[in-house]
This record gives structure tokens, sequence and C-alpha cells, in this order.
């Protein structure tokens, strides 16, 4: 597969950061078996329909080798999930990361509560079937 050397972007502590990668696609395997985590808000806000919010939410843990997909039914009335973010940034999936933010559109105005559900996440465990390019920082 072909190598290419990308920017990397992403928020170290709340600071913008940028790094060059070599890095490569690759083929994985992902399983039909799944679990579901449930995707919390650990803070209260104010949406306005259309209005695209970061949300934190209580962590939770992904092991190396797994992938979230969020459940495409609506869990809150107010808001849709879009994306969840992680601490320290973007990482390779054979890397632990650790949930703590979602990315949210507000489907109507309204508010958001701690202890809200905000979207369910389903967790699938993948295996990689091509030896993959470990990305290296340049």
């Amino acid at each position: 597969m072909k190598k290419e050397v990308i920017q990397v972007v992403s928020r170290d502590n709340g600071e913008l950061t940028s790094r060059k990668v070599k890095a490569a696609p690759y083929e994985f395997t992902i399983a039909t078996r799944a679990k579901w985590e449930m995707v919390i808000s650990d803070e209260d806000m104010e949406i306005r329909a259309g209005e695209f919010k970061k949300v934190n939410v209580k962590e939770i843990c992904l092991d190396p080798d797994m992938v979230a997909l969020p459940c495409t039914f609506s869990h809150h009335a107010v808001v849709s999930l879009i994306k969840v973010g992680s601490k320290g940034g973007a990482k390779p999936v054979d890397s632990e990361r650790i949930i703590n933010s979602a990315y949210v559109i507000g489907q109507e105005s309204g508010r958001i509560r701690e202890g809200d559900l905000l979207a369910v996440l389903n967790i699938f465990p993948i295996m990689f079937t091509r030896e993959a390019m470990t990305p290296r920082t340049l």
C-alpha cells in the first residue's frame, strides 16, 4: 500500500498541535460481536436548533484494536451525535483511547443536562488482514 507523509492536527491540553507522520492505508476485518457503550453528558448546556457543539461526556475507554461506530437511532430529543473525541487527540487504532467529548448538532433548541444519554456507540473489535504500517512521526 502506498505510504504518504500526512499532517495530523489535534489538540493537546486545549492547544492546537500539528505533526508530520508517515502512514499508509490498511485493511482490517471487523467482528460480528460487539458491545454497546452509552455516551452520557458530563455537563449542562443550552443548544439551538442547527448549532454544532462540543459536550464533555463521561469517559469511555476503548481498548486497542477496537472501533466505535455511532448507533444511527436518535437517543436524545434535542441533539444528535456527529462524532466523539478522545484525550490527547488522534491516535492509531492499535492504541488505547479514552473518549471524553461528543460533538453534537441541535435537532431543536433546548437543553442538555449532566447525566443525559446523548447516544450509543457500537464498539467492534477488529483484526488487521494485512501487515499494517505503524504510523511514524517524522
